[in-house]
């Protein structure tokens, strides 16, 4: 991954998805209590997910496959959220995106996408795409002081939202140092992995690297954060999910307002 540039990454987050949701900056909520380290003897049932280990992250790639492969053929509300601030002294730019992504199967879900941007002279803009596939056809709708509606047949045989968290494990995730501890969520084991010292294909230096990753044993990543400095940027991304079985997708009111395309 990283033969990406900079540019490239930032492109990725700011137009993300085709669609998504802002809402309150919630997260879960499950209560997290300490649960005994494996040991040696520990059974395959209790093992560490694919690419961790007791100590941290060995296998980042390991870890986003396991990852990518759990969600593929099952239901999901996946939230992303992503900043970028600047550190200039008299600059006060700033991007924040935040998509809102329930996927009922690889040809019906949901696509919320809000960003918002603010440059250094205090103008503001609001950006808003929604998405929604039914199984057959898919909707789009753009808003951006206008609105354009489409609509398609669905092209994708694969769940094409499971491997873009896949893509942001592999990029972020890759740390120098990380530490794994083990927690119950719900009766379940997970494991809570903390990282510092990861790299960019940037000539900015970075500071402050950190990512956090909240992993189950089967190597799906609930949750992940990862936050660092440069000399120009603050930047914050992370998701989490949501009903992972449970989600069902619902019309929007605005499909039944489209127009074809053509």
């Amino acid at each position: 991954m990283r033969w990406l540039s900079t540019v490239a990454i930032a492109a990725l987050f700011l137009t993300a998805g085709c669609n998504a949701f802002v809402g309150a900056d919630t997260t879960e909520r499950e209560t997290l209590t300490p649960a005994p380290v494996p040991t040696a003897t520990a059974t395959a049932a209790t093992a560490a997910p694919p690419g961790v280990t007791t100590d941290g992250l060995d296998n980042v790639a390991l870890l986003s496959a396991a990852h990518r492969q759990r969600l593929n053929g099952t239901s999901y509300t996946l939230h992303e959220r992503y900043a970028q601030y600047s550190t200039g002294r008299n600059d006060t730019s700033s991007v924040r995106r935040a998509e809102t992504v329930t996927v009922e199967s690889a040809t019906r879900y949901r696509d919320e996408l809000t960003r918002v941007s603010t440059d250094a002279n205090g103008s503001f803009a609001r950006y808003e795409q929604s998405t929604y596939a039914d199984g057959t056809r898919w909707y789009e709708r753009r808003d951006n002081g206008t609105v354009e509606r489409q609509r398609g047949a669905v092209r994708f045989g694969r769940d094409k939202y499971a491997y873009r968290t896949a893509f942001y494990l592999n990029r972020y995730a890759v740390v120098g140092r990380s530490s794994t501890s083990v927690t119950t969520r719900n009766g379940t084991r997970v494991y809570r992995v903390r990282g510092s010292g990861g790299e960019l294909p940037t000539t900015e230096r970075l500071t402050a690297y950190r990512v956090e990753l909240l992993v189950e044993p089967d190597g799906f990543v609930r949750r992940f954060s990862v936050r660092y400095r440069s000399e120009a940027h603050v930047v914050r991304y992370r998701f989490w999910y949501e009903h992972v079985g449970e989600s069902a997708v619902t019309r929007p009111a605005w499909v039944n307002e489209s127009t074809p395309a053509g």
